[in-house]
C-alpha cells in the first residue's frame, strides 16, 4: 500500500470565502494603519495641540485668569523655575491670580517637539516672556524651555503637566526680535 505524502501548506485548498475573507481584513488594518500614520492626521494633531499651546499663552496676554484655569486637569502640576511646585487647579488659580492683570506680557513660543500618545500628548517648546509692571514700567523678561502635558478629557485637551525651566541655550533677543 503506497501513501502519498501529506499536503503541504501551499497544496491546502482553502475555500474561497476564508480567502476573500483574510484579503478584506489584511486590507482594513493597512487601511486604517496608513490613515493613523498619514502625513495629514499628523499634521492635524500637531496643528491641534500647537493651538493647544497658544491658547495658554492668550490667556495670559489677555489677563483672562477664568480661561486660563480652563486649560488644566482639576489635579494638574505646575513646576516653574524658582518657585515651589503648584499641585491642583485652586493653588495654581491662587498662584496666577496674584500675577495675571499686573504686567502687560507679551510670550513668543518655539515649538521643539509635540506628539500624542493616546490620550496622553506633549509640548515641549522656547519661550520667551516679556512683562512691563503696568505701574512702574518696569521689564520683566523671562526664557527658558517648557514642558506641557496634556490629557484628552470629554474630547479636549487639558494641561495635566506644566514645567517651565530656564536653560542656557534659550536667550535674549527672541527669534522674531522681541526684546
Amino acid at each position: 500500500m503506497t501513501t502519498s505524502p501529506p499536503a503541504s501548506p501551499r497544496q491546502r485548498n482553502n475555500s474561497p470565502l476564508q480567502t476573500v475573507t483574510l484579503r478584506t481584513l489584511v486590507a482594513l488594518l493597512l487601511a486604517t494603519a496608513l490613515a493613523v500614520l498619514s502625513p495629514s492626521s499628523r499634521a492635524d494633531f500637531a496643528s491641534e495641540i500647537e493651538a493647544e499651546g497658544g491658547k495658554w499663552a492668550n490667556f495670559y496676554e489677555q489677563e483672562d485668569l477664568e480661561g486660563l484655569m480652563t486649560l488644566y486637569v482639576d489635579d494638574a502640576i505646575v513646576a516653574l523655575h524658582g518657585q515651589p511646585a503648584l499641585f491642583g487647579i485652586d493653588a495654581i488659580r491662587e498662584y496666577f491670580s496674584t500675577r495675571i492683570g499686573k504686567a502687560e506680557s507679551v510670550f513668543e513660543l518655539d515649538y521643539e517637539l509635540r506628539e500624542t500618545h493616546g490620550e496622553i500628548a506633549y509640548i515641549i517648546s522656547k519661550y520667551w516672556l516679556k512683562a512691563t509692571d503696568k505701574k512702574t514700567g518696569q521689564v520683566y523678561k523671562d526664557a527658558g524651555r517648557s514642558l506641557l502635558v496634556y490629557k484628552k478629557q470629554v474630547g479636549q485637551w487639558k494641561i495635566a503637566a506644566d514645567i517651565d525651566q530656564a536653560t542656557p541655550d534659550v536667550t535674549w533677543p527672541a527669534p522674531s526680535g522681541l526684546d
